[in-house]
């Protein structure tokens, strides 16, 4: 997968019109590609440099998993075939934000505390998030927090210092 926009070699990718590059031997004559298990097949084109062909999904491929089957077919006739999985992510998730209970000091929910460094609590953070922050915005000045994943994955930010009383705007920002 050429377009691996996730993670590096994680096949992830946010481009509906993946890009594939197979390495074959340089005997081999023929390279196709399939995504629905072989019903439907595309013939890749040879690189510039011997035995590497290329394909780029000419109509738009749907979010989720999916599995590549790749056949290469040598000038004797034989065919292997080789699989990767690969998923399309263009969706993100909308994330929520809490105060968490245990530093809500008011009435519970009405997100009001006395603690000077309270913690908060992310949800809907999809599996695949690489970076999530949290921007704080509190009296004409703003500050980024990055949000951590415990060990039972719960995300989870608190103040790099404390906070003074008055009112605070909390923006989560997730990034897959």
């Amino acid at each position: 997968l050429v377009n691996d926009s996730g993670i590096p070699n994680d096949n992830l990718t946010n481009n509906v019109r993946p890009q594939f590059q197979v390495t074959v031997p340089t005997d081999v004559n023929e390279v196709r590609l399939s995504i629905d298990g072989g019903k439907t097949w595309f013939n890749a084109t040879p690189g510039a440099t011997p035995g590497v062909w290329d394909y780029t999904w000419l109509t738009d491929v749907a979010n989720g998993s999916h599995t590549l089957t790749v056949e290469a077919t040598d000038a004797a006739g034989n065919k292997a075939t080789q699989k990767l999985e690969f998923t399309i992510d263009t969706m993100l998730s909308e994330p929520t934000i809490a105060l968490d209970s245990t530093d809500d000091s008011g009435t519970k929910g009405d997100n009001l505390t006395n603690v000077n460094k309270p913690t908060f609590i992310l949800g809907n953070i999809d599996a695949d998030a690489r970076y999530v922050t949290v921007e704080v915005q509190h009296g004409g000045t703003k500050e980024t927090l990055t949000a951590t994943k415990g060990a039972t994955g719960i995300w989870s930010v608190i103040p790099t210092g404390t906070w003074a009383d008055g009112s605070y705007t909390l923006t989560v920002k997730v990034e897959d």
